[in-house]
């Protein structure tokens, strides 16, 4: 989701990258249940289990060794899909771990028992983006412990967006400035994208002489798609336009 934090994303990251890593040891069992699943699929579709010729001489890559069809699939595209997906997500995410660890101690749930060394790579790494010197930063950090220690530990907040709403920032103006570091790193959306992709499926060799307001509403039409806007609201727009229109009516 979008509106997760990266100290969230982390977490979450390493959960997935863990049961991944369990999957690739145990890749015997869990391809072979996965294999047979698209067996029963391939049964019921007249498809046959067969496999790509096998070169005396690989250029490209090794022969692997395998006994059968299922064992070759599965050394040849179950292993190194997860290998590939493994590295993607170290180097994606647990690659900043260190820095990302060191910046989560600025939140409530985790603050109030922990001394200034936890957060000391976060603020040294963050310097030139808080207002405060060090000294100053760690003496306001134990003025938010000493905040969030009278509350409850299922009254603190779980995130930085949560967070932000109760800080405040004249009071604790690195915190704060800290919490707003976490809120907008960003984790990965594809929201950026889609305006990009939907422009591509648009602007065809068709349709070089569309004018900008005609390629914006096509835009917008593709991208928003789940939005129902019905007859009436069109010809509503349509009829208030203002500009004089010749249509020939079939009535």
């Amino acid at each position: 989701t979008k509106n997760i934090d990266l100290v969230n994303a982390f977490e979450s990251v390493s959960k997935i990258s863990k049961k991944l890593q369990d999957i690739r040891e145990n890749s015997n069992v869990e391809f072979h249940e996965i294999y047979e699943g698209v067996k029963s699929i391939s049964v019921s579709l007249n498809v046959n289990e067969t496999m790509p010729r096998i070169s005396g001489r690989q250029k490209n890559r090794n022969n692997v060794p395998f006994k059968d069809i299922e064992e070759f699939y599965r050394r040849t595209i179950f292993i190194p899909y997860l290998d590939d997906l493994l590295c993607s997500l170290k180097q994606r995410f647990l690659s900043h771990k260190d820095t990302i660890k060191s910046l989560q101690y600025v939140l409530p749930s985790l603050t109030v028992d922990k001394p200034f060394s936890c957060l000391k790579p976060a603020v040294q790494f963050y310097e030139d983006d808080l207002p405060g010197y060090q000294d100053i930063i760690e003496a306001e950090f134990k003025l938010w412990q000493s905040k969030w220690k009278t509350v409850g530990p299922k009254f603190r907040p779980l995130n930085a967006i949560e967070t932000l709403t109760n800080c405040d920032s004249n009071m604790f103006p690195n915190m704060y400035q800290l919490l707003k570091l976490i809120s907008v790193l960003p984790v990965s959306t594809a929201t950026a994208e889609r305006s990009f992709s939907s422009l591509r499926r648009l602007k065809t060799y068709l349709r070089n002489s569309t004018t900008e307001s005609r390629l914006v509403g096509l835009a917008l039409l593709s991208i928003h798609r789940d939005i129902d806007i019905s007859d009436d609201q069109i010809l509503d727009k349509f009829a208030n336009s203002g500009k004089a229109q010749r249509l020939k009516l079939s009535l």
